[in-house]
């Protein structure tokens, strides 16, 4: 690999690239599977990095929570340190795991309309996993969420996604506004408690600031 691409693969995955090289080097992304390749494992490894410092900054702050009291600035450093650490895995970006999109009993026979509303749901997933073309993903999960001739089941996990992209893209009020929405559907939630509580911090600290 030579150094300019390395150079700009460093770049994308970090999120210094600018918006219009951005735009380009992606579509050569979307025509290249050894570069898509190697866009993903940089960002797994940026992401095992990561992962590393928490555990260490986790590690630290249990050290300092065994060790004898000292007095005030002690314990301001400590709930500072362990705040610091519970803010930051808050604000990390909410997993899903979205469903295979069904036919609604079509059976072996499955309408053209059918067909493209499924290959829309899988396009858009596959654009919010990757983090790709967010405003296209939402385009397509609105006109999900709002089409009656898709299940009330998949029109609801098209709302879980939606909210979602929405913080991804910082759209906090479209975010709540769909939450709202959706919360009380029993459909079966997508997310552990764990991520529902991310969302609505990223929500409030959205809004807020």
């Amino acid at each position: 690999m030579d150094d300019i691409l390395q150079n700009q693969i460093e770049d994308y995955v970090a999120g210094i690239m600018p918006e219009k090289t951005k735009l380009e080097f992606e579509k050569l992304i979307r025509n290249d599977l050894n570069l898509h390749q190697q866009v993903e494992d940089l960002r797994l490894v940026q992401e095992a990095f990561l992962r590393a410092h928490v555990r260490t900054s986790v590690a630290n702050a249990r050290t300092h929570i065994h060790k004898p009291k000292r007095g005030l600035s002690y314990i301001l450093g400590t709930v500072s340190t362990a705040a610091a650490i519970v803010v930051f895995l808050l604000s990390t970006t909410v997993t899903f795991s979205p469903k295979k999109f069904n036919y609604r009993g079509d059976g072996v026979s499955v309408s053209t309309e059918t067909q493209v509303r499924a290959n829309d749901y899988q396009k858009a997933t596959q654009l919010l996993e990757n983090e790709q073309n967010l405003p296209e993903a939402i385009k397509i999960l609105e006109r999900l969420k709002a089409d009656e001739n898709v299940s009330k089941n998949f029109r609801n996990e098209s709302k879980w996604l939606l909210v979602v992209a929405y913080l991804q893209v910082g759209e906090a009020t479209k975010a709540e506004k769909t939450f709202d929405e959706v919360k009380w559907e029993d459909t079966g939630r997508p997310f552990s408690k764990w991520e529902i509580t991310k969302i609505h911090w990223q929500i409030f600290w959205g809004k807020t600031f």
